[in-house]
């Protein structure tokens, strides 16, 4: 059986990876995913529907990497919290950005089947919009 730490840790090499498929590998087909707060206004997603949402997010960004700073792990209760930064870079310069991961993991902890995503979003609507009036930059590839 895996351990919760090492199904997080997998998240976040998923990540730093930045292909969907990989990052899409280590949730549940059944998992959720919530990205919050609240006033956001951001509904739950399924897989399909992450994969919707985050695919053409990622185009704009090159070279993006995910830190760790604090990890609260409860196994017992199949639970990770992650305190992370990203960093990428953008031709309309370089992303800086912080999250609070609360993973709710599988039974046997090799799949997360929750994913709450608190980010900054005070940077997040100011870099967007910044980005949104940029559009060859918005629409561009990683590759």
């Amino acid at each position: 059986m895996a351990s919760c730490s090492q199904t997080a840790q997998a998240l976040v090499a998923a990540y730093n990876t930045w292909t969907l498929e990989n990052i899409m590998d280590v949730r549940a087909s059944n998992c959720i995913n919530y990205i919050l707060p609240n006033s956001l206004g951001q509904k739950s997603m399924d897989n399909e529907e992450y994969k919707a949402f985050f695919a053409p997010r990622m185009a704009p960004f090159r070279h993006f990497k995910l830190a760790v700073h604090d990890t609260v792990v409860d196994e017992a209760a199949r639970k990770v919290v992650l305190h992370m930064t990203s960093t990428a870079s953008t031709d309309v310069g370089d992303y800086r950005n912080e999250y609070m991961l609360k993973l709710h993991m599988t039974e046997d902890c090799r799949k997360v089947d929750k994913f709450e995503e608190f980010v900054d979003s005070a940077y997040s609507a100011k870099f967007m919009a910044y980005l949104a009036k940029h559009p060859s930059a918005a629409t561009k590839s990683n590759l």
